[in-house]
């Protein structure tokens, strides 16, 4: 089997831990930079490298390999997709795990991590992979090339705004996170207090800050938002949608507040309390003034 990588120099040693698995007879790899990889041939491509010129050029390098491995990064997905549909081959994205025998085997999370999907592609095919769980794979190419491609830009940038985030939720310690329990913006006043006691940030989930805008986005945790690690995730008026429940499944201890005793975040709690959030928020403030 023949593989080409197609990575940035950071990634590039990660991704070829996982292909190296499989045994390939050749390795080649296209990068932006030198890279301590080893594979047969190191390709580096030198300019401003754009998405459109990554698959340009892999799309052209691509024939005559059985294997092609990126990273399940936010460009090289896009890369990733547009080089199978220029090439007409199977894709795979945010692959975990993977073996070959005629076929290879690919696995990935489903249903919000939840769940483990596997499927079988036939070779040739296109495979990005989530690298969150893999080591670098380190050593020297056998061979170097640089490589000067002509890529005209398709796009121009007309501005760039930088936006500044007021909170990093993925180093808090402690979280507070309201969902629609919550019924007016007034109210966040007294989780604002709460959280001040609990020395913890204030989260929520998505309608809270897409829909009503209550919240910035980047206090939304969640599947498309912000996924914490805290010690303390407390949540408030949140029913438990899946989409929610993978931002913060990776927290130490979970306590949710609801009035539906049969909410579905009770099943991913280790402290469930059945109540309306406006009788046991007060309280709870009460007891840590006292304390």
């Amino acid at each position: 089997m023949r593989a080409l990588l197609i990575s940035d120099s950071l990634n590039l040693p990660k991704l070829l831990s996982p292909v190296s698995e499989l045994k390939p007879s050749y390795v080649e790899a296209i990068t932006n930079a030198d890279s301590p990889v080893s594979v047969d041939r190191l390709l580096i491509l030198k300019g401003d490298i754009t998405n459109d010129c990554w698959v340009d050029v892999a799309s052209e390098r691509a024939k005559g390999f059985d294997l092609i491995a990126l990273p399940a990064s936010r460009d090289m997905r896009e890369v990733a997709a547009r080089i199978a549909a220029r090439l007409g081959l199977p894709y795979v994205s945010g692959v975990t795990q993977v073996s070959i025998d005629d076929d290879i085997k690919a696995s990935r999370l489903c249903f919000g991590g939840r769940g483990l999907e596997l499927i079988s592609v036939k070779l040739p095919s296109v495979l990005s992979f989530d690298l969150s769980a893999f080591e670098p794979s380190t050593g020297s190419p056998r061979s170097k090339e640089e490589l000067g491609p002509r890529c005209d830009r398709r796009m121009r940038v007309l501005e760039r705004r930088g936006k500044v985030a007021e909170v990093d939720l993925s180093k808090a310690e402690t979280i507070v996170s309201v969902g629609r329990g919550l019924k007016r913006k007034e109210d966040l006043e007294i989780i604002r207090k709460l959280a001040s006691l609990l020395g913890a940030e204030i989260a929520c989930t998505r309608p809270i800050s897409a829909d009503l805008k209550w919240l910035p986005e980047e206090r939304h945790v969640g599947m498309t938002g912000v996924r914490v690690r805290p010690r303390l995730y407390l949540a408030l008026g949140i029913s438990g949608q899946i989409q929610h429940v993978v931002g913060f499944r990776d927290a130490e201890t979970v306590v949710s507040v609801n009035v539906d005793p049969e909410a579905p975040i009770g099943e991913v709690s280790d402290y469930f309390v059945i109540a309306d959030l406006y009788e046991f928020v007060p309280k709870l403030i009460e007891a840590l003034e006292r304390k």
